[in-house]
């Protein structure tokens, strides 16, 4: 099977042709649970879903938001992502000695399936 050729970027799109995209079917941008979002929580999961490269699973800290948002705006961002179910947190810190450690993250269907996520589950 021949490869598939990969389209460049246009120029309205930026200046490097084969930059990194994010993925945002029409079914999610139009999606009552995505339109409700607040401007700061769409902004980090499209920032979170980059920063992932394609995985389903993504290491994110607030220093990393902080680039594009204030930290107490990452923090409401991060936590409405949950609640509307867009994200999971894996390793939600239990204890005050774990808050500096790392958030790693799973990206959910929970939004529109309104089904637990397999992790909440078990």
């Amino acid at each position: 099977m021949p490869k598939a050729r990969k389209r460049p970027f246009l120029l309205s799109e930026g200046r490097v042709a084969d930059d990194n995209h994010v993925r945002l079917t029409g079914y999610m941008l139009m999606h009552p649970k995505f339109l409700n979002l607040n401007p700061g929580a769409k902004v980090l999961y499209i920032y979170m879903r980059d920063w992932a490269k394609g995985k389903e699973k993504v290491t994110y800290t607030a220093s990393l938001a902080e680039k594009v948002m204030a930290r107490t705006s990452y923090f409401r961002a991060r936590d409405e992502l949950c609640e509307a179910g867009f994200i999971f947190w894996t390793n939600k810190p239990q204890s005050s000695n774990q808050r500096n450690e790392a958030s790693v993250f799973e990206f959910s269907d929970r939004w529109h399936t309104g089904k637990p996520h397999r992790s909440e589950a078990d």
